[in-house]
């Protein structure tokens, strides 16, 4: 399926999926152009509430990606529209706000008055976003003024922001440190939130578009309660780590966002059943991998499937408080198209629901791609003996295989 033909509308996430910080991901700013030049109908959402829309559309601009100011919606506006429906008799209300130049704005064109550090402890509202120039003081004054009775509303929860160096702190770790000091709960303005989605709907013709973003917890979650589908792009903050802990599952998995633009396999996830024995078996020959035991562990074990055919498959046993992520194989002609990161993700996710977060296995030449999923190559001094003595470990790679691990986090499952 090519995604670009699929839809004709199109909802961009832009940190991590489009820039990271001021450098365009690669591939980006040409899918977009010719997507335009395709006709399709393109808007922009981010959580970032710090810029206003002009200033995106200017650093779009700087991509070669045309866009105006409509076809911007963050989560500043979104913050500002949430504070007229909760917040009575809001115009000349003393606001005090943590947050850049696109909260301040928004929030101040509402005819609030915006609190001066001297004045923060009278504030009625206090409203948290991202903030660059964070300090202790600002930290303090928001939560003296919510203890105080203020109403305490975030423009959005992402814990961290995508960086070129990694991943920052975002607005969700701001928002956390005052809800802590404060006691109290925000109301959260922004994504998983749908009205950003419906905005961008409204602005690009009405009607379900395909979300394209780099989180689960926010922009396929958004997606899902807009009833949109929604495609994950891993070039951001989720990774297979966390896609395995997610709450949620997106319709479709990209690698980068030119993707979108190419004829590729989208497949379906669905626990192994006995009709795919013979398949998995096949897969698992041609990959040089041992089948003996693939029916004992057919309920241990994940397939992804296109037009009902299992194309890529991986299983998971427990061990004495581990797991071994064992027998992951593509069929051949669809390696390195996306197939196995998504079946390892979900085989992942198994083990995670069964209360398994430290997993555990051993390749021979497939070392780089379990890097790319998060697994980290381990001394065998400091792997569990259950695992360098199971069958699989001990008769299918040598003494010299990398033995690699990845603990996962089980915060996001619900």
């Amino acid at each position: 399926m090519i995604l670009a033909q699929a839809f004709s509308r199109f909802v961009f996430d832009l940190d991590g999926v489009v820039w990271r910080g001021d450098q365009p991901i690669p591939g980006a700013p040409e899918t977009l152009r010719s997507l335009r030049g395709a006709g399709k109908r393109v808007c922009f959402v981010t959580n970032n509430s710090s810029e206003t829309s002009a200033a995106y559309a200017k650093k779009l601009a700087r991509l070669a990606v045309p866009a105006e100011e409509d076809e911007i919606v963050s989560s500043a506006d979104a913050t500002a529209r949430m504070l007229e429906r909760t917040v009575p008799g809001l115009r000349g209300r003393l606001v005090y706000v943590i947050g850049g130049e696109g909260l301040t704005g928004a929030v101040g064109a509402l005819g609030v008055r915006l609190a001066s550090a001297d004045e923060a402890r009278d504030a009625s509202v206090v409203v948290v976003g991202w903030d660059k120039k964070l300090t202790f003081e600002k930290l303090r004054l928001a939560a003296l003024a919510i203890r105080s009775g203020a109403t305490f509303v975030a423009s959005n929860t992402d814990a961290t922001y995508p960086a070129p160096d990694g991943l920052w702190p975002g607005a969700g770790a701001i928002v956390a440190a005052v809800s802590v000091a404060s006691g109290v709960e925000p109301l959260v303005a922004g994504k998983p939130d749908p009205g950003l989605l419906q905005v961008a709907g409204n602005r690009i013709g009405g009607g379900p578009a395909l979300m394209v973003g780099d989180r689960v917890e926010t922009d396929v979650a958004a997606a899902h309660a807009a009833g949109w589908p929604a495609a994950l792009v891993l070039t951001g903050a989720t990774g297979v780590p966390e896609l395995a802990a997610a709450h949620a599952w997106p319709d479709y998995v990209i690698r980068r966002l030119p993707d979108l633009l190419e004829d590729r396999p989208h497949p379906q996830i669905r626990p192994a059943a006995g009709p795919d024995l013979p398949h998995i078996a096949s897969m698992l020959h041609a990959g040089g991998l041992m089948s003996g035991a693939v029916r004992e562990r057919v309920a241990r074990t994940v397939v992804a499937e296109i037009d009902r055919r299992p194309v890529a498959t991986a299983a998971w046993e427990p061990l004495d408080g581990v797991a071994l992520l064992r027998s992951v194989a593509v069929a051949e002609g669809l390696r390195g198209a996306g197939a196995g990161t998504l079946v390892v993700a979900a085989t992942l996710r198994a083990a995670i629901g069964s209360g398994l977060h430290e997993i555990y296995l051993a390749t021979e030449e497939a070392e780089g791609f379990f890097a790319s999923c998060g697994f980290r190559t381990v001394d065998r001094d400091d792997v569990p003996e259950a695992v360098l003595e199971h069958p699989q470990v001990a008769r299918e790679c040598s003494l010299s295989a990398p033995v690699m691990r990845l603990v996962l986090g089980s915060s996001q499952m619900s």
